[in-house]
């Protein structure tokens, strides 16, 4: 059966990117580099998400109101990226390494991804005022402060640099919870660690018939009385307490 899954998928998820890669690079040339911010492009890219997570099997199940501002979620697989975005659309923080990817790595730069050149202060410098500047100007970010990815089971302690651009930026701070399930339980296919290649963890998860991902928006707010370290474990808290609870219970 997993093969056939991927059989029937795969040729429409290939499909589909591509009019992901023609949709991007038309918006960028009729609309301007900064597409993405407007409403209409805010609109495109929650649709186009929410037509590839139905077509990787992804069902997104959404508690709470998201609040555009600085999103901080636990970091579990690229396919956060994706359920995030279905739901409201946000610029995200890559690696500036993926710029070098032939064509590839023109997809995330016209579309509003920030990059992160690593072992640079200054550059983290110059990342964070960007991030300053975009938050100022409506932009909803989203940030991963785990900074690696990890199985779902808990959490890893959050970096606190990144959290101080919403501090700045004077906007509201929204915390989500990510977590995957498959049959009732935690899923253990959408995790994606340990090195895996990534077209092997893809074909993985278009094996599955179907991966349920619950985003859990807690409570918005602006931190007007915390520093950066009290932003994270305050974040870090509100998170915790969302996986104490059973998937889809109330408060």
């Amino acid at each position: 059966m997993k093969w056939l899954w991927i059989l029937l998928r795969l040729p429409l998820v290939l499909v589909y990117s591509l009019s992901g890669f023609l949709i991007i690079i038309l918006a960028h040339v009729l609309a301007g580099k900064n597409w993405f911010q407007r409403k209409t492009g805010k609109r495109i890219i929650c649709s186009w998400m929410k037509g590839l997570a139905w077509l990787l099997g992804l069902r997104i199940h959404v508690r709470g109101k998201p609040t555009p501002g600085l999103l901080a979620a636990n970091h579990i697989s690229w396919l956060d990226i994706i359920a995030l975005d279905a739901v409201i659309a946000s610029r995200f923080v890559s690696k500036d390494d993926v710029l070098s990817w032939p064509l590839i790595g023109l997809l995330p730069k016209w579309s509003g991804t920030f990059f992160l050149q690593r072992g640079s202060p200054a550059a983290v410098r110059r990342l964070n005022a960007e991030i300053v500047t975009a938050l100022q100007h409506q932009n909803t970010v989203a940030v991963f402060p785990e900074g690696t990815t990890h199985n779902g089971e808990g959490l890893l302690p959050f970096y606190s640099a990144i959290l101080q651009t919403g501090i700045d930026a004077g906007v509201t701070v929204q915390a989500v919870a990510i977590r995957y399930m498959r049959n009732g339980e935690r899923d253990t296919l959408a995790p994606f660690i340990d090195n895996e290649g990534f077209v092997e963890h893809v074909l993985r998860v278009l094996g599955a018939a179907r991966i349920d991902v619950h985003l859990d928006f807690c409570e918005a707010f602006v931190p007007h009385d915390k520093d950066r370290r009290q932003l994270g474990e305050h974040l870090y808290e509100q998170i915790n307490e969302v996986f104490s609870r059973p998937v889809g219970s109330a408060e």
